[in-house]
């Protein structure tokens, strides 16, 4: 299984393979961490929230659709749900358990469905058409998570080139999210939008 690829090892987690769900963790579970760590600044409760994410993973395993790289799809799902705990915690502090049950509330929603395949697609669509510069920028801040002044060394450009290029891939991000859900009420674009910000610049 440690050669096995991404596709590869989905179809035989779909096969009820324990094995490729135990590579999928051992292959992803410490970059998760680490971002679910630096996002929550709450250590237990960022590996509450792995264990949240990889226990979804196995239970809708059946019907797991991934579009894109399985690690793009982990990523966007922990981004997904930290962001969740940041609302909570600061609009309406609570407990983990409600956090959590919220959490298993929302999982079937249309708006948790969009954030975790949907969402990702269309990012990755846009990232891809970017400029070659811009897009270097975003992939370092977003992929690598270099600060500007990491990006800007390693690129060897200023450091307000690199705000200015983040800032313009987030512009293009907005639109075309907007453009794609057009048919979403105004209330969940707004969150989407929320969301795009908070999984790449927060």
């Amino acid at each position: 299984m440690k050669h096995a690829s991404d596709t590869q090892l989905i179809l035989e987690l779909q096969n009820d393979d324990r094995q490729a769900f135990r590579e999928i963790y051992e292959r992803y579970s410490a970059k998760l961490i680490a971002i679910a760590i630096k996002k929550t600044g709450n250590e237990d409760d960022a590996m509450d929230m792995i264990q949240d994410l990889f226990l979804s993973v196995w239970k809708n395993r059946y019907t797991l659709q991934i579009s894109g790289s399985l690690e793009a799809y982990l990523v966007v799902s922990i981004n997904y749900m930290t962001y969740k705990w940041y609302k909570k915690q600061k609009f309406q502090p609570a407990s983990l358990d409600n956090i959590t049950e919220e959490y298993e509330q929302y999982e079937n929603t249309t708006i948790h469905q969009l954030a975790f395949s949907e969402l990702n697609i269309v990012i990755n669509k846009e990232i891809e058409a970017m400029p070659e510069k811009m897009r270097q920028v975003y992939l370092c801040s977003r992929e690598q998570d270099m600060s500007g002044t990491q990006i800007a060394a390693e690129l060897g450009i200023s450091h307000q080139t690199v705000r200015n290029q983040i800032s313009n891939a987030l512009s293009r991000l907005k639109k075309s999210v907007n453009h794609y859900y057009n048919a979403i009420p105004g209330d969940k674009i707004s969150e989407l939008l929320f969301l795009i910000i908070f999984f790449h610049f927060i």
